[in-house]
């Protein structure tokens, strides 16, 4: 059953190397004619939509560099409180510089967006 899992698991990742590119509109991409691996257009379908979907996006990207000080610097055992009162000032100092730079980019960019260029300044 293990080495099933594993399989699957390996097919389904060659698939969306292949196949499936997330800058696509998710209309183009369920109409790919003929479907990818032989599959069939339902399962394409239902696929393409699961890799669209915003949840699945978040567990499979990679967490920016103000997302990791702020997990890192959190004490688990007082219940996500911070250690000490620097990492206050540098969570408000990073939290202010993306702010600034969310009302300068295009309505609707979302703050991950922007951690990475914020984190550099």
């Amino acid at each position: 059953m293990q080495m099933m899992g594993v399989a699957w698991r390996r097919w389904r990742s060659e698939i969306k190397a292949k196949s499936y590119n997330q800058n696509i509109p998710l209309d183009e991409l369920v109409s790919i004619r003929p479907v990818p691996q032989k599959l069939t257009p339902e399962v394409w379908e239902a696929l393409c939509h699961y890799w669209n979907t915003n949840g699945f996006q978040e567990k499979g990207r990679k967490p920016t560099c103000i997302e990791i000080i702020n997990i890192s610097r959190r004490s688990k055992k007082r219940g996500d409180a911070p250690v000490d009162d620097e990492v206050i000032q540098v969570e408000a100092l990073l939290d202010e510089a993306v702010r600034h730079r969310l009302q300068n980019n295009p309505e609707g960019t979302q703050p991950t967006e922007v951690h990475e260029d914020t984190f550099r300044l």
